[in-house]
C-alpha cells in the first residue's frame, strides 16, 4: 500500500496527521459544547472573535503590511457581524425562552405511535 510506504519513509507525518486529527476532533467538541450551552449566537460571535484574533495574528506573524483602507475594511466588516451578534443576543434575552417547536406530550405521543407502527408493521 503506497500511503504506509510514505508513512514509513516519513515519519513526522504520522505525528502531523494525528495533531491534525485530534485537533479536528477538540474543535468539533468544543464547538457542540458551546452551541448546546449557549446558543447559536453566542458561537457566531465566538467565531467573528477569532477571524479577528485570526486575521490579527496572521499580520503580526507574516509581517505583512496593512494599510490603512485595509484597516477601515476590517473594522467596518468586524464591526458590522459584532453588532449583528450584539444585537441578536438582545433580543433573544428580551424574548426570554421561546416555546419548543413540539411539546413533551406530543413528543411522547409520537414515540408511542411510532412503536404502534412498528408493531402493526410486524404483524403484517
Amino acid at each position: 500500500v503506497p500511503a504506509f510506504g510514505y508513512w514509513l519513509a516519513e515519519p513526522r507525518f504520522l505525528a502531523d496527521s494525528l495533531t491534525l486529527s485530534a485537533s479536528a476532533v477538540s474543535s468539533q467538541w468544543f464547538i457542540y459544547s458551546q452551541v448546546k450551552e449557549f446558543g447559536a449566537l453566542v458561537f457566531a460571535a465566538t467565531m467573528n472573535v477569532r477571524q479577528v484574533v485570526s486575521i490579527l495574528v496572521s499580520y503580526m506573524k507574516y509581517h505583512h503590511p496593512i494599510t490603512v483602507l485595509q484597516v477601515f475594511g476590517l473594522l467596518a466588516v468586524f464591526a458590522a457581524l459584532f453588532c449583528k451578534s450584539y444585537l441578536g443576543m438582545q433580543q433573544q434575552t428580551e424574548k426570554g425562552e421561546q416555546q419548543p417547536l413540539v411539546s413533551e406530550k406530543e413528543e411522547a405521543g409520537k414515540a408511542g405511535t411510532a412503536t404502534a407502527d412498528y408493531r402493526a408493521a410486524d404483524k403484517a
